[in-house]
């Protein structure tokens, strides 16, 4: 393959792969911050 078309192959599965790691990462954010928001209101170790 030339160097231009590997480049648009990575380029295609770099997208793919983040677009499915974003809404992992977006809801473990809103647990660590549910959590977090949980121990300030009730003390002790929170939901986790």
């Amino acid at each position: 393959m030339t160097r231009p078309a590997l480049a648009l192959l990575f380029l295609i599965l770099g997208s793919a792969v983040s677009g499915c790691v974003a809404p992992l990462l977006a809801g473990a954010t809103g647990a660590v911050v549910a959590d977090e928001v949980a121990e300030e209101n009730q003390g002790g170790d929170g939901l986790f």
